[in-house]
Formats: structure tokens, C-alpha cells, sequence
């Protein structure tokens, strides 16, 4: 039984290249009831080997919260039912990856620009207003290490298709991609994102 025999959608990443030095970061929207899959992926290397970071939200109650009582749209402070931390438990800080879930359903990324007790303020407006007890998950950066690894070697193409690569360990959550496009630009060429419901 295959891989499709549980999914139930996909989110297709294109092609994506940055200058060298430049990460290459894709976000990857949660959708309730399901798991996020990494199921096809197809990378080309530039001079140095590079790794596709795939990273998750973790499992402590301060990266996994929920908003309070709701945040508008055009305004950048949510505030925080748990006091806010990165997977590795650290507070929460400027730079940190953010995502929360806005009227609506969908998932919106951003960035920790400071913190004040339970309130995050973020780096950019919130686009689309949060409801009341809306989730919030932090990924904070990729050496918190809430992340599942795929090393690509230099100069080849680094690809897989048809199994599972890396997963959400939680239902319902997005996941924030990172490639680190060192010294010499990468090219990702497809990603396959798959929805499953176990």
C-alpha cells in the first residue's frame, strides 16, 4: 500500500535558487487533521555540499501555544497564552521563525522581533486577523534543532521520490524549510509535500 493510499492533498514547491550565501526558504502550510510529508524532492548542489533542513515546532507548551484573546490584522503584537520559547526550550527571541493560524484556517509565517513577558512582538504585520485561542508554533532557528536533516552532496543532484523523507511528528502543524545555500548557490528544483492522515 502506498503513500497515496493515506494522503489526502499535496503543496507543490517549484523551482528556487538565491544568490550564494542566501537561504533558500520555503514555508509549508499544516492543515488540521493531517501530518505534513516530505514525499519528492530534487536538489542540485552547487561547489559545496549543502543541507535541506526541514524544521517542526517541536513538543514543549511554550512553542506550542495559542493566542490569548485574537490579534488584528495590521499590527504586530500577539500575546501568548504560554510564556514563548524555541523547541530547544530557550525564550523566544529576534530572528525566531514563527507561524500562526489566522481566521480562516491557513497558516501565516513571520519572525520574532522581541519579546516582553508573554507578548511577542513580530517583525512584520499580521496580515490576516488571528482569532481568539488561534495556534501559534515557533520554529525558532535551525540550532534549536526541532529539524529533520537531508545532506546534499556537492556538485550532483541529491533527489528521492514515492517515500516519506520527513514528517511532522504532529498532527494539524505547517513546517518551515531552510536550505543553507552556502559559498556556492543551490538549486531546488521540485518539492512534494503530502498530507496524511496517520
Amino acid at each position: 500500500m502506498g503513500i497515496q493510499s493515506f494522503s489526502n492533498g499535496f503543496q507543490i514547491i517549484d523551482y528556487h535558487t538565491e544568490t550564494a550565501a542566501t537561504t533558500i526558504d520555503e514555508e509549508i502550510q499544516g492543515a488540521d487533521g493531517s501530518r505534513v510529508a516530505l514525499t519528492s524532492f530534487d536538489f542540485l548542489c552547487g561547489a559545496n555540499a549543502q543541507d535541506i533542513s526541514i524544521m517542526h515546532p517541536g513538543t514543549l507548551a511554550g512553542c506550542r501555544t495559542t493566542v490569548l484573546a485574537g490579534s488584528a490584522a495590521a499590527q504586530k503584537d500577539i500575546i501568548c497564552v504560554a510564556a514563548p520559547t524555541d523547541p530547544a526550550g530557550n525564550v523566544a527571541e529576534a530572528g525566531d521563525i514563527i507561524a500562526y493560524q489566522v481566521t480562516g484556517g491557513a497558516w501565516e509565517f513571520n519572525t520574532v522581533a522581541s519579546l516582553s513577558s508573554f507578548t511577542i512582538t513580530l517583525t512584520n504585520n499580521i496580515a490576516v486577523a488571528i482569532p481568539a485561542n488561534g495556534k501559534i508554533r515557533i520554529f525558532g532557528i535551525i540550532a534549536d534543532g526541532a529539524i529533520q536533516k537531508i545532506h546534499c552532496l556537492a556538485n550532483v543532484v541529491t533527489k528521492g521520490a514515492d517515500a516519506i523523507y520527513a514528517a511532522n511528528p504532529e498532527f494539524d502543524d505547517p513546517l518551515y524549510v531552510s536550505i543553507d545555500n552556502g559559498t556556492s548557490a543551490g538549486f531546488l528544483n521540485n518539492m512534494l509535500f503530502t498530507y496524511i492522515n496517520k
